[in-house]
Protein backbone atom coordinates (compact mmCIF):
# COMPACT_ATOMS: atom_id res chain seq x y z
CA UNK A 1 0.00 0.00 0.00
CA UNK A 2 2.69 2.34 0.83
CA UNK A 3 4.53 1.88 -2.44
CA UNK A 4 1.05 2.34 -4.64
CA UNK A 5 1.02 5.91 -2.37
CA UNK A 6 4.80 6.61 -3.49
CA UNK A 7 3.74 5.81 -7.40
CA UNK A 8 0.98 7.62 -7.42
CA UNK A 9 2.57 10.65 -5.36
CA UNK A 10 5.16 10.44 -8.23
CA UNK A 11 2.51 10.64 -10.99
CA UNK A 12 0.85 13.43 -9.86
CA UNK A 13 3.97 15.48 -8.87
CA UNK A 14 5.23 14.74 -13.14
CA UNK A 15 1.67 15.73 -14.12
CA UNK A 16 1.78 19.23 -11.91
CA UNK A 17 4.94 19.60 -13.35
CA UNK A 18 3.98 19.12 -16.99
CA UNK A 19 1.05 21.03 -16.65
CA UNK A 20 2.80 23.67 -14.83
CA UNK A 21 5.00 23.84 -17.39
CA UNK A 22 2.77 24.21 -20.38
CA UNK A 23 1.43 27.18 -18.26
CA UNK A 24 4.40 28.80 -17.78
CA UNK A 25 5.61 28.33 -22.01
CA UNK A 26 1.89 29.29 -22.96
CA UNK A 27 2.14 32.34 -20.54
CA UNK A 28 5.59 33.29 -21.41
CA UNK A 29 4.46 33.45 -25.10
CA UNK A 30 1.54 35.45 -24.09
CA UNK A 31 3.70 37.84 -22.34
CA UNK A 32 5.22 38.03 -25.41
CA UNK A 33 2.21 38.55 -27.67
CA UNK A 34 1.01 41.47 -25.41
CA UNK A 35 4.39 43.18 -25.34
CA UNK A 36 4.69 43.12 -29.12
CA UNK A 37 1.29 44.47 -29.25
CA UNK A 38 1.45 47.38 -27.06
CA UNK A 39 4.96 48.47 -28.97
CA UNK A 40 3.43 47.60 -32.78
CA UNK A 41 -0.47 48.02 -32.52
CA UNK A 42 -1.27 52.06 -32.06
CA UNK A 43 1.29 55.20 -32.37
CA UNK A 44 3.63 56.37 -30.45
CA UNK A 45 5.14 53.17 -31.92
CA UNK A 46 8.02 51.70 -29.88
CA UNK A 47 6.30 53.52 -26.74
CA UNK A 48 4.77 51.67 -24.00
CA UNK A 49 2.22 53.26 -22.16
CA UNK A 50 2.86 53.09 -18.42
CA UNK A 51 -0.52 51.89 -17.85
CA UNK A 52 0.31 48.76 -19.90
CA UNK A 53 3.38 48.26 -18.66
CA UNK A 54 1.77 47.93 -15.37
CA UNK A 55 -0.25 45.17 -16.99
CA UNK A 56 2.49 43.69 -18.54
CA UNK A 57 4.43 43.38 -15.02
CA UNK A 58 1.55 41.34 -13.93
CA UNK A 59 2.03 39.04 -16.44
CA UNK A 60 5.54 38.49 -15.75
CA UNK A 61 5.54 38.11 -12.29
CA UNK A 62 2.93 35.70 -12.55
CA UNK A 63 5.51 33.98 -15.00
CA UNK A 64 7.63 34.05 -12.52
CA UNK A 65 5.70 32.37 -9.95
CA UNK A 66 5.32 29.50 -12.05
CA UNK A 67 8.97 29.18 -12.69
CA UNK A 68 9.05 29.29 -8.94
CA UNK A 69 6.45 26.25 -8.47
CA UNK A 70 8.67 24.57 -11.12
CA UNK A 71 11.83 24.84 -8.64
CA UNK A 72 9.72 23.70 -5.84
CA UNK A 73 8.04 20.94 -7.31
CA UNK A 74 11.65 19.65 -8.96
CA UNK A 75 13.08 20.17 -5.69
CA UNK A 76 10.00 17.69 -4.09
CA UNK A 77 10.96 15.40 -6.79
CA UNK A 78 14.81 15.03 -6.35
CA UNK A 79 14.79 15.52 -2.38
CA UNK A 80 10.84 14.10 -1.52
CA UNK A 81 10.29 16.71 0.93
CA UNK A 82 9.31 20.41 0.42
CA UNK A 83 11.62 23.12 1.05
CA UNK A 84 9.69 25.75 3.75
CA UNK A 85 11.43 28.65 2.70
CA UNK A 86 10.83 28.11 -1.95
CA UNK A 87 7.24 28.06 -0.34
CA UNK A 88 7.77 31.44 1.62
CA UNK A 89 9.76 32.46 -1.23
CA UNK A 90 6.77 31.62 -3.75
CA UNK A 91 4.32 33.20 -1.09
CA UNK A 92 6.50 36.90 -1.17
CA UNK A 93 6.38 37.03 -5.08
CA UNK A 94 2.72 36.08 -5.62
CA UNK A 95 2.61 39.01 -2.88
CA UNK A 96 4.89 41.11 -4.88
CA UNK A 97 3.17 41.02 -8.03
CA UNK A 98 -0.17 42.00 -5.92
CA UNK A 99 1.85 45.00 -4.73
CA UNK A 100 2.70 46.00 -8.22
CA UNK A 101 -1.10 45.81 -9.66
CA UNK A 102 -2.42 47.46 -6.75
CA UNK A 103 -4.35 50.37 -7.53
CA UNK A 104 -4.41 52.40 -4.38
CA UNK A 105 -6.77 54.83 -5.29
CA UNK A 106 -9.33 51.94 -5.31
CA UNK A 107 -7.74 49.84 -2.30
CA UNK A 108 -9.06 50.72 1.76
CA UNK A 109 -6.01 52.26 3.70
CA UNK A 110 -6.28 48.98 5.91
CA UNK A 111 -5.62 46.56 3.49
CA UNK A 112 -2.72 48.32 2.48
CA UNK A 113 -1.69 47.79 5.80
CA UNK A 114 -2.52 44.50 6.14
CA UNK A 115 -0.66 43.53 2.58
CA UNK A 116 2.73 45.65 4.45
CA UNK A 117 2.02 43.01 7.24
CA UNK A 118 2.27 40.48 5.04
CA UNK A 119 5.58 41.25 3.47
CA UNK A 120 7.11 42.17 6.47
CA UNK A 121 5.94 38.27 8.35
CA UNK A 122 7.01 36.82 5.05
CA UNK A 123 9.84 38.19 4.78
CA UNK A 124 10.58 38.15 8.49
CA UNK A 125 9.90 34.13 8.24
CA UNK A 126 12.16 33.76 5.27
CA UNK A 127 15.19 35.11 7.36
CA UNK A 128 14.74 33.21 10.38
CA UNK A 129 14.47 29.73 7.69
CA UNK A 130 16.83 29.92 5.34
CA UNK A 131 19.17 31.39 8.11
CA UNK A 132 18.12 27.91 10.19
CA UNK A 133 18.69 25.86 6.82
CA UNK A 134 22.02 26.84 6.46
CA UNK A 135 23.45 26.88 2.37
CA UNK A 136 21.26 26.00 -0.70
CA UNK A 137 20.77 22.56 -1.86
CA UNK A 138 20.08 21.70 -5.26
Amino acid sequence: MNKFMEQMETFIVWALILMLLLAVVLGTLGLGRTLVGIIIDSPPYLLIDPKMLFQSFGLFLICLIGLELLKLLKFHMSHHCVKPELVVEVAIIALCNKVVTLDLKETAPLSVIGIAALILALAAGYYVLSRHSGPEEG
